[in-house]
């Protein structure tokens, strides 16, 4: 007698900051180079070791530290600075469910109004993501973001997002430069 056991659910490798206002907690995997772009901004991120990221988008250079990795409590810390000024953000996830997660994201710039978002990651596919999100900048906002992983792609991600009267579009990709065992 045989078992067949169910295949796993295959996870895609790409997990972009894009799109939406916070930042992911998720560092992006040691040696893997991930370009974002979108008509929103561009962003680069290396990761240059376990559990801590570089970046550079089009205003500040940025260093993004793993707090924690666990199963349902993701979180980092991340420092930028641009233009002479230093600044602190805090995203964390919180896994309600397979399908539904908090993000949650503070960010601190000196001058500036501290800005928060809530964001509702409801995911009925492993590639398809949906973020309907409240936020404050200057005043209470509300948006509604999407991103899709391509089936065999698993290193590209498409989205689309609604944010202040705009839409966006964006694509990332993620480049590992980690060598396989022979």
């Amino acid at each position: 007698m045989t078992t067949d056991t169910p295949p796993a659910i295959i996870m895609p490798q790409i997990d972009a900051d894009r799109p939406g206002i916070g930042s992911d907690p998720q560092v992006v995997p040691q040696y893997t180079l991930q370009p974002e772009m979108g008509t929103d901004g561009r962003e680069i991120r290396l990761g240059l070791l376990p559990g801590l990221e570089v970046d550079r988008d089009e205003t500040d250079w940025g260093v993004k530290l793993r707090m924690t990795d666990g199963d349902n409590l993701k979180a980092s810390a991340k420092v930028t600075y641009g233009g002479s000024t230093i600044g602190v953000e805090i995203p964390a996830n919180i896994g309600v469910s397979r399908w539904f997660n908090l993000g949650l994201d503070a960010q601190y710039k000196p001058n500036t109004p501290l800005a928060y978002a809530a964001e509702f990651n409801v995911t009925p596919t492993n590639r398809l993501t949906i973020t309907p999100t409240i936020y404050h900048d200057t005043k209470p906002r509300a948006a509604i973001f999407a991103a899709w992983v391509p089936p065999a792609h698993d290193n590209i991600q498409l989205d689309v997002g609604y944010a202040q009267g705009k839409v966006t579009v964006g694509i990332a990709t993620a480049i590992s430069f980690k060598r396989s065992k022979p």
